[in-house]
This record gives C-alpha cells, structure tokens and sequence, in this order.
C-alpha cells in the first residue's frame, strides 16, 4: 500500500511528473490512482476537455504522441491516459494491433523520441497488467524522465485494513479474523474482494455484524468446492461427476499429486467426521475437534454419510499407493485416478 500511498502524496504536493507507467496485478488500484489524477488534473471550466483515454491495443505510438502534444484548452495540464499498453512487455510482436508492432520494433519509435522530450503541460499515464521488460530502451527512458509504480498486491494485514474500511463505509463491521478469512477465500485482487464486500454487504441487510457464517455461505473457492465436489460424487457412486471435477482442477494448473493429495485430506477429514457422528457431535463440537470452521464441519459430517470407515480406509490406502506410482513413474495421473474410481464405483476396492 505504501506505494500507492507515496504516489498520492506527491499528487497532492504537486510533485507531477510528465509520464508514468503504472504497471503490476493489482489494476483496482491502477483505476484509483488515474481517478485521483484526473480530480487534480482536469479543473474547471476546461475539465474534460483536457482528457484522452486510449486503448493502447488499439492506438499508434504516433497517435498517442499526438495527444501527448497538444496544449490543454484554457487549463494548466492535459491528461493522456493509456490502457493495455502493450510497448513495454518487450515482445512486441504478441502484442497491439499492426501498425503498433511495426513501430516498436524501430529503433527510434516516435514514444522513445517523445520521453526524451515530454510535453511540459501533459500528464501522460501507461497503464498494464503485463510484465514489463525493465532492459528495454523505452522503459528505461519512461524511468530517467517520468515514474514507474508498480502495483503489486498488497500484504494481507493492509487488505485486512481495507476491508474494515470498506464495511466501516457502509456502516458496518467485520472482525479482522472474518476479512482475513475473505482473503484467504477469494484472494488478494482488491476488484474481486471489493465486489465480494458488495455482495456480503447486501446480503447482511439491516445487520451490522459481517460475521465468518456470512463469508462462508457467499463466497466457496473454486479449488475447495471441487474437492467436496469430487468426494460427493465419488461417495455417491458419480463416477462421472468425480472425473470431471478432477479435469476441471488439472485445467486450473493443479498437478496430479497435489490433486491426491487434496482428496486424500478429504477422505482424512470424513474419517474424523465418521468418528464424531457415531459420537452424535453437534457441527460446533466437530468444528473443535476436526479444526474447521463449523459451515465445513456441517458439510463433512454430511458427507461422512455417504461411507462406511473401511470404504474411507481402503480409499485412503488405494490413494496412497496412486501416489506413490505416479511420483516413481509406473503410472500416469488420470487413467489412474480414473481407474481407482471405476472400482470404487463398482464397490471392487477392498
């Protein structure tokens, strides 16, 4: 946060440099800073009249120069405003539409001429979510003569901060432990957790409390909700339905041991709740013992239904040996899974 906090308080001073490159993740905060500059920038009478945002997959380096020179209309500074700037990701020939890659690739592109001279009275802002490539000449010339922010995500105790701020604003509360639960959920993108904040706020109503329930019930994890997924399907003989929630985790760039691993927790988890039904526990004692939150431990408890304890036994024994196959390469991943619940869906695993 402090970088964003830095480049405000210079905007505030008056300390404007004649280019930027916002570059980074966390495009929230990318959208936050242009609109604080166009508050400072762009004062009555002229106002917008002094603004340009151009699409910079769209746009020549000529084009933007263009704008980049022209004087403000009765006004102290013009703001040029560039999104998805592809110039400098150093690969420009994946990157803007023909005419841009053409001139990135000249030696002498009229952006590197223009940020060794940028217009005293233009404020001109790149913005990107890409990598950049900090070897690069334009790079390099944007650093010498402008400022380069980048906006990475911020530490988990700032977006724990951000939040409470966010339900203070809408007049109510969160707990630090119910935002830092949110983050783990939805993860750090302040756009997703802003619309997250929306929702929970809607769905509190007239309540003050944010309360960890809440969170729980609005907002599952794709990774998480596919592993109780899976096991449903498993334990209620969905063969199918098991496969296709284990490709839908391996298209999310999950790998086959990790994928074991997960579902071998789950099964670990049942077994506990297995145990702790017999004991007739209510969600909030087995919450206790499995060191879940009481939401989770409703839907183990649940789930331990669909299994006896030597299914959940022989399943975590199987999963243990399919494990070790693929990591000393006798068996590929998926036609092993894919055997293992053929025979647990025929109730041959024993």
């Amino acid at each position: 946060m402090k970088y964003y906090l830095d480049l405000i308080n210079d905007l505030e001073k008056g300390n404007i440099a004649p280019v930027y490159l916002f570059y980074g993740q966390e495009s929230f905060l990318h959208e936050k800073a242009v609109q604080r500059f166009r508050e400072k920038l762009l004062m009555p009478p002229a106002g917008e009249f002094n603004l340009d945002i151009l699409d910079g997959e769209e746009v020549t380096e000529g084009d933007i120069v263009v704008r980049a020179q022209t004087p403000p209309f009765m006004a102290g500074w013009r703001l040029v405003v560039v999104r998805h700037a592809p110039f400098f990701t150093g690969s420009p020939g994946t990157s803007g539409n023909k005419r841009t890659r053409a001139s990135s690739r000249d030696t002498a592109t009229p952006l590197l001429a223009y940020m060794q001279k940028p217009a005293p009275t233009t404020c001109l802002i790149f913005t990107t979510t890409h990598p950049v490539d900090q070897r690069g000449r334009l790079f390099k010339s944007l650093k010498e003569t402008g400022r380069v922010v980048e906006f990475t995500y911020l530490k988990t105790r700032d977006l724990v901060r951000w939040l409470e701020k966010q339900a203070r604003l809408a007049h109510k509360t969160i707990t630090p432990a119910a935002a830092g639960l949110l983050v783990r959920r939805v993860g750090p993108s302040l756009f997703v957790l802003s619309q997250e904040m929306a929702k929970l706020i809607s769905y509190t109503g007239s309540r003050e409390a944010i309360l960890e329930e809440d969170i729980y019930r609005l907002t599952v994890p794709a990774l998480e909700e596919n592993i109780f997924n899976v096991v449903d399907a498993i334990g209620e003989r969905r063969i199918g339905a098991a496969l296709e929630g284990i490709r839908e985790l391996l298209q999310q760039g999950q790998t086959g041991p990790a994928i074991l691993a997960m579902v071998a927790r789950q099964f670990r988890l049942i077994l506990q709740a297995l145990e702790l039904n017999a004991g007739k526990r209510s969600p909030g004692e087995a919450a206790a013992k499995l060191g879940v939150h009481p939401f989770v431990a409703q839907k183990l408890l649940a789930q331990s239904c669909n299994f006896t304890r030597e299914q959940v036994v022989t399943a975590l024994q199987k999963l243990l040996d399919l494990d070790r196959a693929v990591k000393r390469g006798r068996l590929e991943f998926y036609p092993g899974i894919e055997m293992l619940l053929l025979e647990m869906g025929r109730g041959t695993v024993s």
